[in-house]
């Protein structure tokens, strides 16, 4: 019994995240209500205040679900192989690609922290958070086991890892802003992503399949 009531508030909780993305995106953060989270996920109108303190907390939430890696399961990964440095690398950001690139649903909720993120400086510093300073130490973490071990070429790359991650971003404005009429090939712009990053810090040039 207590397993099924665990399941069916796990089902209860998945659909007001989905209605919530649905209300964020549509509505922006400031003018989506609770209660119309609770009208499309088809739940009682005080569900959402029930699971989720406030809608701060629920849109938080939606950023986890949707949105944000698994940092502990990488970090898990990468401590723990014993695999060349340029192919952790290239992991990272297959997972950057997968989970927010080409992710419509990050593109969606992306443009609302740009859109009412100076309103709102808990969400923007919440994304900061658990996306970008986690991106930051683990790429920071790479690079130096990369140089440690002679397979990445020491230079200011340790002290500006985010630039590693500079064509992902400019890919997710490119989707929001220019897709319509100028699509980019997302495969293509991947693996050039790729050859810039391995052969920008590699010690010794080389393919960017590894």
């Amino acid at each position: 019994m207590a397993s099924r009531r665990r399941r069916d508030r796990e089902i209860r909780e998945s659909e007001i995240l989905e209605a919530a993305f649905e209300e964020f995106a549509a509505r922006g953060f400031a003018a989506t209500r609770l209660e119309d989270v609770a009208r499309r996920a088809g739940v009682a109108k005080g569900l959402p205040s029930f699971y989720f303190e406030s809608k701060e907390a629920l849109f938080k939430a939606v950023l986890r679900r949707l949105v944000l890696p698994d940092w502990d399961v990488l970090d898990a990964q990468f401590d723990g192989s014993d695999r060349p440095t340029v192919s952790l690398l290239r992991g990272l950001i297959t997972v950057v690609y997968e989970r927010l690139v080409g992710n419509p649903r990050a593109h969606q909720l992306l443009r609302l922290l740009i859109a009412e993120g100076p309103r709102f400086p808990e969400l923007t510093e919440f994304y900061h958070a658990e996306l970008i300073a986690r991106a930051i130490a683990l790429l920071r973490r790479l690079l130096a086991r990369g140089m440690e071990r002679g397979d990445i070429r020491p230079g200011l790359i340790l002290d500006y890892p985010q630039t590693i991650m500079a064509p992902a971003l400019m890919a997710v404005l490119w989707q929001l802003l220019f897709a319509e009429h100028h699509p980019l090939d997302l495969a293509r712009f991947f693996e050039a992503h790729l050859d810039l990053v391995v052969n920008g810090v590699s010690e010794r040039p080389h393919p960017a399949e590894v």
